[in-house]
């Protein structure tokens, strides 16, 4: 009887899927799950934008920033020191400096009160002998758990990954955000009724960007 072979997943294509369910969240997200807006987003992006959307996903809502810095830090801190990856220095010093923007950004002394006591408490879970085994069962697994983290914030973060803008034309003045900027024409996201729109360039007198959104 031949043997059966399990093939297991290339990293690449694992990568590549969990890369388009990332941005196919991100539209319907954006578009308060409207099929026919995220249809229409999703012509707006080009491939040199994922770095733009990815970021722009977890510094657009600052509730859920904090929320992540206080959780991430600490354990790639712990993952880092854990594991000695030699990647994972680089993604704490990102992530620090992601934390100190913040901060200064928004006041939220809590945010870096909040890592470092986790950090504690993720020292003393370390050091009890019972859950010693559950704490490195999640070591292993740190990518997988960064990936559904990802994942999450995209289905669930309606702010889109551009600045909202105020936007004056002859008809009247609308908040928007703008998706993308084609020669003569604008194509525009609404902000409360998330309806997508194409300004011409010619009646737009002026755009403002409204930073605290």
């Amino acid at each position: 009887m031949p043997a059966v072979t399990t093939e297991k997943p290339h990293p690449g294509s694992t990568l590549t899927g969990a890369a388009v369910l990332f941005v196919l969240l991100r539209l319907l997200a954006v578009s308060h799950y409207d099929w026919h807006t995220a249809f229409a987003l999703l012509h707006t992006l080009d491939l040199e934008d994922a770095p733009g959307l990815f970021l722009g996903t977890f510094m657009a809502d600052a509730g859920i920033s904090s929320a992540l810095l206080v959780v991430m830090v600490p354990l790639t801190v712990f993952y880092a020191v854990g594991r000695r990856s030699r990647a994972a220095p680089l993604a704490v010093a990102v992530l620090v400096a992601f934390l100190v923007a913040h901060v200064l950004s928004y006041h939220r002394w809590w945010v870096p009160v909040g890592a470092v006591v986790l950090t504690v408490l993720l020292v003393f879970v370390e050091r009890m002998r019972r859950l010693h085994e559950q704490m490195d069962f999640v070591l292993r697994r740190f990518g997988y758990l960064v990936g559904a983290v990802a994942l999450v914030v995209a289905a669930v973060v309606a702010t889109p990954w551009v600045p909202l803008e105020r936007i004056e034309t002859g008809d009247g003045t609308v908040e928007a955000y703008v998706m993308e900027t084609s020669p003569g024409f604008l194509k525009v996201l609404g902000a409360q009724e998330r309806g997508f729109r194409i300004l011409r360039a010619e009646d737009v007198r002026s755009r403002v960007e409204l930073a605290d959104h």
